[in-house]
């Protein structure tokens, strides 16, 4: 009995003169990578590396599906059937490994690094079409501020120092994050920190008093400004009496803080008066005080007037009355007549 390559072996047994056939059927299967060296006349490779004898023609195409795991397992290479795997020098790679890199470069400004980085070997391998990566993360490696969907597998260029995202797919069910590499570089899974909102401002809470006055007398105008954003920034507090700038004020409360910022104000002017603090409306009235207020002129009396129409009220009453007595005394007359 015989194994070809994976391929169908025909093995012919023969016994007093019959013979029988078998035919038996070899299914490709992934092959999890382990330290080469158990032969089947595989390459010799250095501990941790897996031969592609039998697996990957001398063309550099992959005649068996089989997977290639890092050091600690937590990376996944996976060649299949038909992917063509060639090394910078256009040969076919003997042995393949992803091991602990011991001295990692830093991470990307704003990003941090999941776990460890990992030293393929050998460089610069190519995969056409894109052979897969899997990486299976511990959520307990993911530092605080470093959003889980956010993770990305990147490959490093040791000799140009460039970092390059692989366009990668987070499953937060399995905790692994795929994707597809074409060029085999030094790998890494990279976690972006969060960045805080910018600043943004609320304006509220506008306080009048009180809403009437006498003239002069002085006016408290409140409002409350809240920063709902996630950074510090500055902020002008704007005050318009009638639309007029009367004053203004610069604050600059911290990420999900408030500032309450507040003016004064008097008038001398009796009225109504409209306030505008950045959007925020009211009003106030300024009214006269009583003390202010001019009293209703008195009319001088004409005394030569009232004295006028006194004498002439009291001469014509004189006048009436002689006449009526008079009048009196000629009926008595006549009477006795």
């Amino acid at each position: 009995m015989a194994f070809l390559g994976g391929f169908p072996a025909y093995l012919v047994l023969g016994q007093g003169g019959g013979s029988q056939e078998v035919t038996i059927t070899v299914t490709a299967q992934p092959v999890f990578g382990v330290p080469a060296g158990g032969g089947g006349g595989a390459a010799e490779c250095p501990a941790g590396e897996v031969s592609t004898a039998g697996r990957i023609t001398g063309a550099g195409s992959v005649t068996r599906a089989f997977v290639i795991k890092s050091f600690d397992k937590r990376f996944s290479l996976f060649l299949d059937e038909g992917i063509i795997a060639l090394t910078p020098y256009g040969k076919c790679p003997r042995c393949i490994g992803i091991h602990e890199m011991t001295q990692p470069p830093s991470p990307p400004e704003g990003t941090r690094l999941i776990g460890t980085m990992y030293d393929v070997v050998p460089d610069g391998v190519t995969f056409t079409p894109p052979a897969t990566l899997r990486y299976s993360y511990d959520l307990n490696d993911i530092p605080e501020g470093i959003a889980e969907e956010s993770l990305l597998i990147v490959c490093y260029n040791e000799a140009s120092g460039e970092w390059t995202e692989l366009d990668s797919v987070v499953d937060t069910e399995s905790n692994t994050v795929t994707a597809k590499i074409s060029w085999f570089n030094d790998l890494a899974v990279l976690g972006y920190e969060a960045v805080p909102a910018p600043a943004a401002f609320e304006i509220s809470s506008l306080s009048i008093s009180p809403t009437e006055v006498d003239i002069g007398e002085a006016v408290d105008i409140t409002v409350l400004v809240t920063n709902t954003g996630g950074q510090s920034g500055d902020y002008q507090v704007i005050l318009k009496i009638n639309g007029i700038v009367e004053a203004d004020r610069d604050v600059a409360p911290d990420a999900d803080a408030s500032e309450k910022v507040g003016f004064n104000t008097s008038k001398d002017t009796a009225g109504t008066y409209l306030v505008d603090v950045n959007g925020l409306t009211g009003s106030f009235e300024v009214k006269q005080p009583v003390s202010l207020v001019e009293p209703t002129p008195i009319k001088p009396t004409n005394w030569w007037l009232i004295g006028g129409i006194s004498a002439a009220v009291v001469i014509a009453g004189s006048i009436i009355y002689l006449f009526f007595i008079r009048r009196q005394k000629v009926a008595t007359k006549l009477s006795e007549n």
